[in-house]
């Protein structure tokens, strides 16, 4: 009895590695290696409740802890995300900084002290949404080589200021000439 309960204690909760996984259909699970055994597959600790999922992608290598409610090592569930000398914090991580960065580089930072979120995304940024979109700040500047505004620009209530030429489909407005020799009101 005593080898047995002894067994089950220190199966409650085991440090191990990711060692396969199986996410198709809608399954998140894994084995891991603990010591020389590997688990049956247990399902993977997630993001997820009724109003929101967060599917993040498990993979071998990963260090893990097992944890077995009863102390039956196959009947336990895996919790993973663990920092270890193979996989360290990223970059800038301390007390107020919130950091996801994904292994291409693509980086979320936000600071709740400096009040700063930058995004720096090692491809490019699609933000598809289905009503408006309203973007609300004290200036904005967008450096690019090239700007497409694929839409009609309807109103501009202040002062618009460039600091190049004006065209239109009919000609250049910096200096009211046109191609098509109409007249400009």
């Amino acid at each position: 009895m005593i080898p047995e309960i002894l067994r089950r204690i220190s199966n409650l909760a085991r440090f191990g590695t990711i060692a396969e996984t199986k996410s198709a259909n809608g399954k998140a699970l894994a084995r891991v290696k603990v010591g020389e055994r590997v688990t049956d597959f247990l399902p993977v600790m997630s993001f997820s409740s009724s109003f929101r999922r967060h599917w993040i992608p498990i993979r071998p290598g990963e260090q893990a802890l097992v944890v077995s409610p009863f102390g039956e090592a196959d009947s336990g569930i895996v919790v993973r995300g663990i920092f270890n000398h193979g996989q360290k914090e990223p970059s800038g991580a301390d007390d107020t900084t919130e950091i996801i960065e994904w292994e291409d580089g693509t980086r979320i930072a936000i600071d709740t002290i400096a009040k700063t979120i930058k995004v720096d995304a090692s491809g490019s940024v699609s933000v598809v949404a289905a009503g408006p979109v309203y973007i609300t700040c004290t200036n904005a500047t967008i450096a690019a080589d090239t700007v497409t505004i694929d839409a009609a620009v309807t109103d501009i209530t202040g002062d618009l200021s460039v600091g190049g030429g004006i065209m239109d489909a009919r000609g250049d407005l910096t200096n009211f000439s046109t191609t098509d020799g109409a007249e400009r009101a």
